[in-house]
């Protein structure tokens, strides 16, 4: 049935509208409890547009009227159809309530239009917001109205709306720069999340809990660990610390600290809070399991459980990943089977995670039947994750089929395609490769550009391979080819098997490997961190073996502890070994 056919059923249904007067009572309606009824969040639309015709056969609806409404929609599940309702959804229904506004006269009242802006970017309808922004007079939109449309586009991933409407707001509060501060994070722009922020603090204006909680996850994510203590320390200054139900700011800082991989001080904030919650044991035993102790995540596990927390589907995800990174196979499998004995149906990331525990033991076939088996149809990152294994223990016979799934399933990754290629390169099946790489290049497939991060004077530095943009490449450059030469005094040399680059020549694959981004910026934090700290560095991608092979040894070499994340773990290389035991 056309959508239009749908709103009119839903309208002579429901909400059974007469001519609107001329006007309306800006007074409350005499239906105080259906008011009271229709402020109560999160009931289906139809029930929602039942109250407002209630009301409106009891009185002219008031603005308070529409606003209750509008705001009762925005909580209501968006796209679920309501039988009643002659099939019509949440976005119907907006439209409805957005035609009665305006017939009522209702929009003239900055209250209502904000409530309907905010209904909009609920239902994720930009382009309707935009429209109801923009067509409404200056003289009817407040800070409010700027800092929801503000707010929608950030959360909707559209940064550059965001930011074009946030240059343009005639007045800026903290509302407003917490809205673009998120909108960076949504949008993965970690260091510009910081930027502003700066800008922020340099206006005048006092961070609230909501603004750190989004400055610690940019920290997270860029590894930033001092500016993650200068957050830490406001926070103690200012006494967030002691005030009741600022759980969400210590698990903020838990997971700051752990994925800059400080697992001591993620340690001491844990146990210093006074009200844990599940989500701060989450972040806590996920911490402890990316950091290589999956051990002590498993007793943590064990210690939460005693301690009468129930756990959850994320818990479940962490306490699986801390049994894949330690190989503790046999208790992966013990702790999946326990899931449903704490009323928890296992899903698609679960068996991801159990299909990833199998697979980095090595046992390829297992994983495979796991995710072939699982009531749902598994992910390409599950996928993926099976043939980073296949890749790993060298299995052509599962790890061909897998290539070609995810091939088919995501054929604009070039990363799909660099896998498959290098599995084929490995066991010298050259036509197969040469065929993975020129079906790449036919569909124009790119590989998601690797990037390193390193924190060094309250600045985060980054850099790609090959990269020449910093200020100080001359020396960097300089100190990584001495490096490769006392390197190759005590025996080192690159492993080139697994480069995909349109390249037969050996030395200039070699050449590749040694401008890697995280060789580039460990060269950096050689070059300028003190000696007696760790150089911690975040990579966007996994490290590839011979840059792991290559910081064990320039550990060793230069007597320095480098710790580094990339996207599966932490790798802590001191004197010539890393934490993860080769085993990532």
């Amino acid at each position: 049935m056309p959508a239009r056919r749908h709103r009119h059923r839903f309208l002579a249904a429901l909400v059974g509208l007469r001519p609107a007067a001329a006007g309306f009572s800006t007074a409350p309606s005499q239906g105080c409890p259906l008011h009271a009824a229709l402020a109560r969040r999160g009931a289906p639309a139809a029930a929602a547009f039942a109250l407002y015709s209630r009301i409106r056969a009891a009185a002219s609806p008031t603005p308070y009227t529409f606003s209750l409404l509008l705001a009762s929609l925005a909580s209501s599940s968006p796209r679920a159809p309501s039988p009643a309702a002659g099939g019509c959804d949440g976005l119907a229904a907006a439209g409805l309530a957005h035609a009665q506004a305006l017939k009522c006269g209702a929009l003239a009242h900055t209250v209502v239009t904000n409530c309907l802006l905010k209904l909009y970017c609920a239902l994720g309808l930009l382009p309707d917001a935009r429209r109801v922004f923009d067509t409404t007079g200056a003289a009817a939109l407040d800070a409010v109205s700027w800092n929801t449309i503000v707010s929608g586009y950030g959360k909707s991933g559209d940064l550059e709306a965001a930011r074009e409407l946030f240059v343009r707001m005639p007045d800026r509060s903290l509302v407003s720069w917490s809205a673009m501060v998120d909108a960076c994070i949504r949008a993965e722009q970690f260091s510009e999340a910081l930027r502003v922020f700066d800008r922020m603090m340099e206006e005048g204006f006092r961070p609230d809990a909501v603004v750190l909680v989004s400055m610690l996850k940019a920290c997270a994510h860029l590894g930033a660990v001092e500016r993650g203590r200068w957050v830490h320390r406001y926070l103690e200054a200012e006494g967030f610390g002691r005030r009741p139900g600022n759980v969400m700011l210590e698990t903020a800082l838990v997971d700051m600290y752990s994925k800059c991989g400080c697992m001591e001080e993620a340690w001491q904030v844990f146990d210093g809070v006074r009200s844990h919650d599940v989500v701060l044991w989450n972040a806590m035993i996920g911490g402890l399991a990316t950091n290589g102790h999956g051990k002590r995540a498993i007793e943590l596990f064990r210690r939460m459980l005693e301690k009468g927390f129930v756990p959850n589907e994320s818990t479940f995800v962490v306490v699986l990943c801390a049994c894949t990174h330690a190989g503790r196979v046999d208790e992966g499998k013990q702790v999946f089977r326990s899931m449903r004995d704490h009323g928890v149906e296992p899903r698609r990331e679960h068996y991801g995670c159990l299909a990833d525990l199998l697979g980095r033991a090595g046992l390829v076939e297992e994983a495979e039947a796991v995710l072939l088996d699982m009531p749902m149809e598994p992910h390409a990152s599950q996928w993926g994750s099976l043939m980073s294994s296949c890749l790993m223990h060298n299995n052509i016979v599962v790890g061909e089929r897998v290539g070609k799934k995810l091939i088919e399933l995501e054929p604009d990754d070039g990363g799909r395609y660099v896998v498959l290629f290098n599995l084929y390169a490995v066991n010298g099946l050259w036509e197969d490769a040469k065929a993975v790489r020129q079906m790449m290049e036919e569909r124009g497939a790119k590989k998601e550009t690797g990037l390193s991060f390193i924190e060094w004077n309250g600045l985060v530095h980054e850099f790609m391979s090959g990269d020449t943009r910093h200020p100080q490449t001359r020396m960097i450059y300089a100190l990584l080819e001495d490096m490769e030469r006392r390197l190759q005094l005590i025996g080192y040399v690159k492993d080139t098997s697994r480069v995909l680059i349109d390249m037969d020549d050996e030395e200039d694959k070699g050449s590749t490997l040694s401008y890697h981004s995280e060789r580039l910026a460990l060269a950096f934090g050689i070059l300028n961190i003190p000696h007696d700290m760790p150089i911690r560095i975040v990579k966007n991608l996994r490290v590839c073996r011979d840059c792991h092979v290559h910081a064990k040894l320039v550990s060793k070499l230069y007597q320095r502890e480098i710790i580094v994340r990339d996207r599966h773990r932490f790798h802590l290389f001191r004197d010539g070994v890393c934490s993860c035991n080769d085993y990532w």
